[in-house]
């Protein structure tokens, strides 16, 4: 219910200011080559726009008059504190230290001068500077240049330019004086595409998105196309505002309880942050058991989290060193009882193998007494298989006796099976057989 409190105020802020976008893309000039990517641009600028709950106005493939009549239009219905976008992608060059926007009827044979075929950019901007926006920004993507442009207009790119009020951005796809690198095969232009990022990612401030623009398109191009911004920017501005998840992250981040991350999990189950929050709760779980490891509090943790490696790690090194211990102590107690019986010791027999009665213990001595000596061995031949209370080892018993009258049985040599329990924390022997 407060995720739905929270959009729905971020939707009634963002009705509460207008935001309105003019969005030009110029690419089928008649005089001059296309426009590559221009057209495509614009759509998608457009769209991008539409998605941010701007009011976009979309022209394509203007004409001179009918790109005045456009840019009045929409500059007439700004109103303060509105935030406009005004998008241009197509031809625009710099004559004489100005800029304009050419339109797709631009002759360059034609004996009349670039301002009149033409939108000036610096008319543009002066306009735009009177209306007291809460956020203006101008985004230019002009059409890598041509021959014939070139001749007519050899000063490259664009000019720089002044702003003369706040909270204004002309961002321009390079640096001043520097022409747009062609990019063939693109079907949009690459700073427009740029721009799309931006205005897709929730939260991100307009300042941080023109940083962000400039690092991707440098990196891009090898510093090629280094993007450029003049900005009087004061007020914050995104594009999209931060989902409430977002909010609540910054409030729960730095708890180290892990309820507070599962309660954040539960309420914005289908928030990428949502992943983040699982797996904080792993971590700050694992840090409680890993305090005072125990393999029955490693187990538990791992009926919840079966995949997390430490743990997996602990409980395999842990479980490998219990059955070290276990298979000694196993061996040590057969290893015990063999010795006893060569020693005639009866008491440490029945220690390691306790099943014996008063008649056995009494037949046992009686039996010693009759040897004058006694070769006892007891010799595993494999791993004891052991379960949680019990074990059996295969074992070669190998017995010969020499009796005090110098008679002597016949000696024993053969496979036996002891088997085993475990009493208390101890392993004792039940039978040989």
């Amino acid at each position: 219910m407060r995720t739905a409190v929270v959009l729905l105020c971020a939707s009634l802020a963002l009705t509460g200011q207008p935001r309105r976008a003019l969005v030009i893309g110029n690419g089928d000039y008649k005089n001059i080559p296309a426009a590559a990517q221009a057209t495509a641009s614009a759509r998608a600028m457009a769209r991008a726009l539409t998605a941010t709950q701007f009011q976009v106005a979309p022209a394509v493939n203007v004409e001179a008059e009918s790109l005045g009549r456009e840019i009045s239009k929409f500059l007439q219905q700004l109103q303060p504190n509105d935030v406009a976008v005004f998008y241009f992608a197509g031809y625009a060059v710099q004559d004489m230290g100005e800029n304009y926007l050419l339109p797709v009827g631009y002759a360059p044979a034609s004996t009349d001068g670039i301002e009149y075929q033409s939108y000036s950019l610096k008319r543009l901007i002066r306009y735009l500077e009177t209306k007291k926006l809460a956020t203006g920004i101008v985004i230019v993507e002009p059409a890598p240049g041509n021959a014939v442009l070139e001749k007519k207009f050899p000063e490259p790119g664009l000019a720089s330019m002044d702003i003369r009020a706040a909270n204004l951005v002309l961002a321009m796809a390079n640096l001043p004086g520097r022409a747009v690198p062609a990019a063939a095969g693109r079907e949009i232009g690459r700073f427009t595409e740029a721009w799309v990022n931006a205005a897709s990612e929730p939260g991100v401030q307009l300042d941080a998105a023109l940083r962000r623009i400039k690092q991707q398109l440098s990196q891009a191009t090898g510093g090629e196309q280094v993007p450029a911004e003049i900005s009087t920017l004061v007020n914050e501005f995104a594009f999209q505002p931060r989902s409430a998840a977002a909010m609540e992250w910054d409030r729960v981040a730095g708890s180290k309880d892990p309820a507070t991350f599962e309660a954040f999990r539960q309420k914005f189950a289908g928030d990428p942050l949502a992943i983040e929050a699982a797996r904080r709760v792993e971590q700050l779980e694992w840090e409680r058991v890993k305090g005072a490891p125990d393999a029955r509090g490693v187990r538990q943790f791992l009926t919840r989290f079966p995949q997390h490696p430490e743990a997996l790690n602990w409980l395999k090194a842990h479980e490998a060193s219990e059955k070290v211990g276990v298979n000694t102590a196993i061996l040590d107690v057969i290893a015990r009882y063999a010795k006893a019986y060569e020693n005639k010791d009866v008491e440490a027999m029945q220690a390691a193998r306790p099943g014996f009665g008063a008649a056995d213990k009494k037949r046992l001595e009686q039996a010693f007494r009759e040897f004058k000596s006694i070769r006892y061995s007891l010799v595993p031949t494999g791993d004891p298989a052991v379960e949680p209370t019990a074990a059996t080892v295969k074992c070669r018993l190998k017995v010969e006796m020499k009796s005090n009258d110098g008679g002597s049985p016949r000696p024993v040599d053969q496979a036996v099976t002891v088997k085993l329990r475990r009493q208390a924390d101890a392993w004792v022997i039940d039978t040989i057989q």
